[in-house]
This record gives C-alpha cells, sequence and structure tokens, in this order.
C-alpha cells in the first residue's frame, strides 16, 4: 500500500529517502576524492556507507538508478592526468611513538650489520640525520644530464600522476641543476631523481581559503588537501595560483648514493645547488642526541610556516642502508617520530563485526560523528575481543578516540559509563551464520566456514587485484556478484573465471556483450603475468609480495610449487626471508586437498611457460651459478647489496640467507664476519668480487 500527500504526491518511505540521500551524499565524496584529492571522510566511514547503500539497493531493487555509485564506476570529468611508473618505488616510512620505540629499531638494524659482519660506528660522519617530517604530497622530481624531465606524484608507491606541467609552476622548482651538467665531476649522475614534498604554506592557505569564501566556493579542509587539490589540476595555471612549495629530502638513486657517500654531504649538495630543502636537520652520534633533536623540532613546530606532523630519522651512510635493506612495506634504516595525535571524545553508539578475507572478525565502532582535524569521523578500529576488554569498553560510553595523520582513528579510553550494555562476542558469523572459533595460540575470532560468502569475497578480490592478477575491470562488486549468483562457491574453484560462457557473465550486473568482451580480453592478457603474482594471489598467511617473488624464485610453476612437503622444511627455511612460521604457513596451505586441485586447475590456464622466457631460462641454464645456493656477506663498494642479488638470479643462482652445508658459494666483501668463518669451517668455496665477476665473465 502506498501512502500520499495531499496534493497527492508519493510520501517517500525512510529507507527510500536514506537511499537517494547515501547515492547523493557518496557522489559528493567521490567527485571531493577523485577531483580535488579531498578526503572529507575516513576509509572506513566511505565504506560503510557504501556497504549501506548497496544492502539497502538490493532491499528495494525499485531505487537503484544507472547513476547510482553501486552501479558505474566513478569517472572523474576533469581529470585525464597521466599515469607514470617510478624508477624507484616510494614505499612508507615505519613509525616510532616512543622512546622505547627508536631504540628498538636500532636494535633491529643493528642485528642485521653485525650479522653481516659490519659495526655501526663510523668516525667519519654522524650516524643519522633528524629532520622535520613534512604533511603533505610527496613527489618525485627526475633530472636526464641536469635538465628537468618530468614530475610524479606519490601515487601507490609503484606509479603516480604525472604532473610535470603544474610542478613548473611551482617556485622552488628548478628547471635545470647545473651542477650536473659538469660531465667531469658528474657524469655518474646522468639520470638524477629528487624525493620531496609538496605543501601549503600556512599563511598561503588562509589566503587561498579567504578567496574561495569571497567567490562562495567550498574551502579547503586543510593546507595538506589544499596542496593536494592544487597540483592536481588540470590547467597548471590554478597551481601556479595556489602558490605551493616544494621541499627536497632524498636522492633514491644508488648511482647518487655512490657518489655522494653520506646522506649529509647530499643535503650540501642541496645548499650549493640552491635546492630547496630543510635547512633545520641536526647530525647526531646517538640515539639520546636524536631524542634531543626531535624535540627542538617538537619545540619548533608551531613557528614553522608549514605543517609538519613529525620528524624523520635516518642512517646517514649510504653503505650502511645498503646492508639493512627494506620490507616490502617500509625501509629499515629510517623511521618517522610522530607527534601526540588529535584526540577528541565522543560516544559508542553500537559494534558491528565485519568479516575478512582469512576468516578473522574483526569489531568495528559505530560512533557518534565528530570533527577531527577537519575530518567528521564515526567508526573506528577496535582490533579484537582483548582489545575491548584491555579498555573496559561498553555500548553507550563516552570514549578517548585519537587519530594520527592519516592513520585509521582508535579509542584510546572509556572516560564515562554506565557499564550496563557490554559488547558481547558473537557466537556466530554475522554473514554466514556459521559458528565462530577461536585457537588457543591467538586472539582472533573467525568463522569456522572456509568458504563463508564474504571470506570467498575478500579471497577472491584479492586473486584479481591490482597486486596480484591485476584483471583490469575486476572488482570488487563483480566479485560480490560472482559469490552471490553462487558461479563460485570455493575458492579453490577460482580458475573458473577463465572458463565462464557468455551466459554466466550476462548474470553479472550490467554486463552486456562489450563488458563481457572486455572482460575476455583483460582475462587473457592477465595469463601473462609473472609467476609471483599467482603465489601472492593465493593469499598464504604471511606471504606478501616481497615473499611471493622469493618463493617464485625457487618454485618457478604451479607443478613444481604443488610438491612441497613437509620434507621441504628446511629447505623453505634457508630460503632467504622464509623463517620457520612462513614455511609451515606455506607447507600447511599447499597440501590440502582443494587447494592441489586449484594448483592443476590453474595450471591448465596459464601453463607452465608462460612464467618464464625461454631463452632466459635457456641463458640461466648455461650459467656458471645454475642451480647453485650464493651466500653474499660484508660490503661492497661498487655494488648495492640488490645488484649483486639481480647479478646471481641473472647467471642462475639463488641467493640465501645464511651458510650451511647445502652453501655452494660464499661471496665474501669487505669486513666479511661471522658468515665467512662458517664457511671456512664447512669447507665452503669463498670467492671476492674480482674472482667473481671474472667467473661470470669467463662464463659468456
Amino acid at each position: 500500500m502506498k501512502l500520499f500527500s495531499d496534493d497527492g504526491g508519493e510520501i517517500e518511505s525512510g529507507e527510500r529517502k536514506r537511499i537517494r540521500l547515501l547515492q547523493k551524499e557518496i557522489k559528493e565524496y567521490q567527485k571531493e576524492y577523485y577531483e580535488n584529492n579531498i578526503s572529507k571522510v575516513s576509509d572506513e566511514v566511505f565504506d560503510a556507507l557504501f556497504l549501506e547503500l548497496k544492502t539497502l539497493e538490493k532491499q528495494y531493487p525499485e531505487c537503484v538508478v544507472s547513476d547510482s555509485p553501486t552501479q558505474k564506476i566513478y569517472t572523474p570529468q576533469q581529470t585525464v592526468i597521466q599515469k607514470t611508473k617510478h624508477i624507484v618505488p616510494m614505499i612508507s616510512l615505519g613509525n616510532a611513538f616512543t622512546d622505547t620505540d627508536l631504540f628498538d629499531w636500532e636494535d633491529r638494524f643493528v642485528k642485521i650489520l653485525e650479522k653481516e659482519g659490519v659495526v655501526f660506528l663510523d668516525e667519519e660522519a654522524p650516524r643519522y640525520i633528524v629532520e622535520p617530517k613534512f604533511d603533505g604530497l610527496g613527489i618525485s622530481c627526475v633530472y636526464e644530464k641536469g635538465k628537468f624531465v618530468r614530475a610524479v606524484t606519490r601515487g601507490d608507491g609503484e606509479e603516480g600522476e604525472n604532473v610535470t606541467e603544474n610542478v613548473k609552476m611551482i617556485s622552488d622548482y628548478s628547471s635545470s641543476l647545473s651542477s650536473l651538467q659538469a660531465v667531469d665531476k658528474y657524469a655518474d649522475l646522468e639520470t638524477f631523481e629528487l624525493r620531496g614534498e609538496i605543501v601549503m604554506r600556512k599563511s598561503v592557505f588562509s589566503a587561498v581559503n579567504a578567496q574561495l569564501e569571497l567567490d562562495k566556493k567550498k574551502v579547503f579542509s586543510t593546507p595538506r588537501n589544499a596542496a593536494a587539490g592544487s597540483l592536481r589540476q588540470l590547467n597548471p595555471e590554478i597551481t601556479k595560483e595556489r602558490n605551493l612549495s616544494i621541499f627536497f629530502y632524498e636522492t633514491p638513486l644508488p648511482s647518487s648514493h655512490l657518489h655522494f657517500g653520506t646522506y649529509e654531504k647530499t643535503l650540501k649538495f642541496f645548499e650549493k645547488e640552491g635546492i630547496s630543502h630543510s635547512k633545520e636537520y641536526y647530525a647526531c652520534n646517538s640515539l639520546q642526541e636524536v631524542l634531543s633533536a626531535i624535540q627542538t623540532i617538537s619545540d619548533m613546530r608551531d613557528g614553522f610556516d608549514f605543517d609538519i606532523d613529525g620528524a624523520v630519522v635516518k642512517v646517514n651512510r649510504y653503505a650502511l642502508r645498503n646492508i639493512i635493506g627494506a620490507t616490502g612495506h617500509h625501509p629499515r634504516w629510517a623511521i618517522a617520530w610522530k607527534f601526540p595525535a588529535v584526540q577528541v571524545t565522543t560516544i559508542l553508539e553500537a559494534v558491528e563485526w565485519q568479516v575478512g578475507r582469512t576468516g578473522v572478525l574483526t569489531p568495528v565502532a559505530h560512533l557518534k560523528d565528530v570533527m577531527i582535524d577537519g575530518v567528521k569521523v564515526n567508526r573506528a578500529t577496535l582490533h579484537n575481543l582483548d582489545y575491548i576488554q584491555e579498555k573496559d569498553l561498553y555500548i553507550g560510553d563516552t570514549v578517548l578516540l585519537e587519530r594520527s595523520g592519516d592513520v585509521i582513528p582508535k579509542i584510546l579510553k572509556s572516560i564515562a559509563s554506565d557499564k550496563k550494555n557490554p559488547i558481547s562476542l558473537p557466537d556466530v558469523c554475522p554473514v554466514c551464520g556459521s559458528v565462530t572459533i577461536k585457537n588457543t595460540d591467538e586472539v582472533a575470532l573467525r568463522c569456522s566456514n572456509e568458504d563463508c560468502p564474504q571470506v570467498l569475497k575478500g579471497k577472491l578480490e584479492h586473486f584479481v587485484g591490482k597486486k596480484c592478477l591485476n584483471i583490469k575491470g575486476f572488482g570488487a562488486e563483480i566479485c560480490d556478484d560472482i559469490v552471490e549468483k553462487k558461479l563460485i562457491t570455493r575458492f579453490s574453484e577460482c580458475a573458473k573465471i577463465y572458463s565462464f560462457s557468455v551466459s554466466e557473465w550476462e548474470q553479472i550486473k550490467n554486463f552486456k556483450k562489450k563488458s563481457i568482451d572486455n572482460m575476455l580480453l583483460a582475462l587473457e592478457k592477465s595469463k601473462k603475468q609473472p609467476f609471483w603474482r599467482l603465489i601472492h594471489g593465493m593469499g598464504i598467511a604471511g606471504v606478501g609480495e616481497k615473499t611471493s617473488k622469493t618463493l617464485a624464485k625457487s618454485y618457478s610453476n604451479f607443478l613444481e610449487f604443488s610438491h612441497i612437503s613437509n620434507r621441504s622444511l628446511e629447505n623453505l627455511k634457508n630460503i632467504e626471508d622464509i623463517g620457520e612460521k612462513i614455511a609451515h604457513e606455506v607447507i600447511t596451505f599447499v597440501q590440502k586437498e582443494d587447494h592441489q586441485e586449484l594448483f592443476l586447475a590453474l595450471e591448465s590456464v596459464f601453463h607452465t611457460r608462460n612464467f618464464e622466457n625461454t631463452a632466459e631460462s635457456d641463458a640461466v641454464k648455461e650459467g656458471f651459478l645454475y642451480e647453485k645456493k650464493i651466500v653474499i656477506t660484508g660490503g661492497f663498494s661498487q655494488f648495492t647489496r640488490n645488484e649483486l642479488k639481480e647479478l646471481v638470479e641473472k647467471n642462475g643462482g639463488s641467493c640465501m640467507s645464511s651458510v650451511s652445508k647445502n652453501t655452494d658459494i660464499l661471496l665474501a666483501g669487505e669486513k666479511a664476519g661471522s658468515k665467512k668463518v662458517k664457511a671456512e669451517e664447512l669447507g665452503i668455496k669463498i670467492v671476492d668480487i674480482d674472482a667473481f665477476l671474472l667467473l661470470i665473465e669467463a662464463e659468456k
């Protein structure tokens, strides 16, 4: 029965009205994010709104319109900025919040140095450089023979947006670096990259917002959002009007490291060349001096005409950085000290349990709307039941909420509580209704159903996603539809996506002939992906991108991978960066019967020949290092550790992290320590870099 108002118009139900409001609100958020680079709400808030809209539209399909955010991918109307790959990935920094964090960080990389026989002591140069951490937009500027050629935003770390013409409008930009044109002295710096941060000064921010108010336009919430939005304009003249600034802080290319030797000398080169950088940096020889420098920067914070949210501590000598290395997420030789976060109070209104692709149930707090540093927040993660019990949280509590930079908000503690409405642990999965389980050795609560639809959706989305198979156009909504239509009911069936019939693809919402043709082309293209991406796509616990690449060097196809057994434990543990825990996870995953079925299905789709170039494979087999296990130790003046690893792999060998009876050759550099001693005891062949290069050359 429909209700009508006095004027004959249909009265809209609360749910239908909510759908219309959500459609409008989400589109506004998308426009701000994609066209102005402004995050008006956190990712969690946006995801919650999007999920709410999808749920309501399923209940009321008559309210679904063609331009609903659930029906089409948002296409920015005013941006066609091209994407460009970085020469060296722009990875993030790890964080330190306390003195203990800082000392733990030093302990970790000192152990790495000690394993390589290197002592963290250098009387010729300071150990650390400490400088302000700018709260802006990361940028990479590349010069060829001293001439500026391109500027690229950080993006996802692997590639970013090419904003070359816009950066040319910034006063701190240099069209050429005259020193690099002195070929005799700087011939090794033919390609030179500067990393930095683009910011909008506080004084400029106030003036820009004042003008926007006069023009009756929406003002920017923070200087960072203003800088990002001003840089990502199709019209560079707008960027010019916004009067942005750049502060450079790194030269990431190995050639730069070899040339300058230390970061301190790099900064002195910046000074000499007139390259914009922070003048407030401090050379330190101990962590006590580092802490003093951090306090000095903190005391100066309010006096800066730009926002900073902490300080960055870096190992000064590049040779040490090369040995210390990096994880897949951040460099081990640098860390960001974060200043205290913004804190506010609000009400904990409810708790929702969400299911992830590993089956773990994560509690999410629904909060009364509150503004933090210009961003509306109404959700926060609660991690797990232990976290809830530790904070003694109840529904209805007044809680202290903290948000630091772009970090997801977290509840610090309960301030006021009547303790009447406890947060209960769900007995069943909120998605599939299966019983929940909690293993004695972990705090996580899990859905007991490995084929839970929500788990399957997450696994499938990961499998086809950008960091795995990278199937263009195969997004979350398609994964949801495939699972909901039961075209796939178990993860072991995911290879079916390569054999779906046209009639099966037509079951996917909005999939017509053109969409299907595009998807089939994308699927065919994905068959050329390297093997490590398929390993990563399996979603094995603890096996990320870096470990997947490591495994792919030892197991080059699914036929080899499927034969990993308990007998392989020692071999797996001897592979660099793989410890006993990950080795057990890999073996447990591989041995499952349905995963064996998956490997066979994927092998029939991809075939071994797609995982390696035959000509390259033959060349590798002819190399003198073919199937030999190499350990590298000590320092090398002419090569970085990664360059030597690549050299080993190109000649058919594999690099191990530790010396054992299975090691074939030890490549020993300067100050080779305990590994060399052990190799001598085991009678393993030891060569220096000159002998190593001669051996490679002799095989050509």
